[in-house]
């Protein structure tokens, strides 16, 4: 029997097709972000969040925003990264390729750019703490949220990664007894 042509694979058909819809929706508000990291470059005033440090950014403060605005781009061009990874499984997924080799890429991409995501987190942490301390707060950070959150993710990235490669192993041996 082969795998692919299950009969659950119609209700994993319409279900991707409907995730694919979300993400691509998803999409088009983070290509928004572009939009939203220009504009800050020419709003006179304000305040930029890094981590959890809320930092005001006066009228003439070009390289505080050259030094966080980058920060933002690099993340927003991740979490861009990410939700393509997602699509194209979810492709994968309503074409009914779920144990192919093209769904096990895009998993295997998205928990690299997630590693990469991750990285990029703490160090917006690490930057909100050393411009806190350099302002005269007392240094404190901590990493409790992120960890937890990557925590997750990376068990769940893997264990689909792990299941996707049995189950492609499983159906080129049926594939191969028929």
């Amino acid at each position: 029997m082969d795998i692919q042509t299950h009969s659950r694979t119609q209700q994993i058909k319409r279900l991707s097709r409907h995730l694919y819809g979300a993400l691509s929706a998803l999409r088009y508000l983070l290509h928004l972000g572009w939009l939203g990291i220009a504009i800050v470059v020419f709003i006179p005033q304000g305040t930029l969040v890094v981590g959890d440090t809320a930092i005001p950014v006066g009228k003439d403060d070009y390289l505080l925003k050259g030094l966080i605005l980058p920060l933002y781009a690099l993340g927003l061009a991740l979490m861009i990264k990410l939700n393509h990874h997602f699509r194209d499984l979810m492709k994968q997924y309503m074409k009914g390729h779920i144990f192919s080799d093209q769904a096990i890429s895009s998993v295997k991409g998205a928990l690299n750019t997630g590693i990469a995501f991750v990285l990029l987190s703490w160090v917006h942490v690490l930057t909100a703490a050393i411009y806190s301390y350099s302002s005269g707060a007392p240094l404190d950070f901590s990493f409790t949220t992120e960890i937890l959150i990557a925590l997750i993710y990376f068990g769940l990235m893997y264990t689909l990664l792990w299941a996707l490669e049995i189950g492609r192993d499983l159906n080129e041996e049926s594939e191969k007894t028929i």
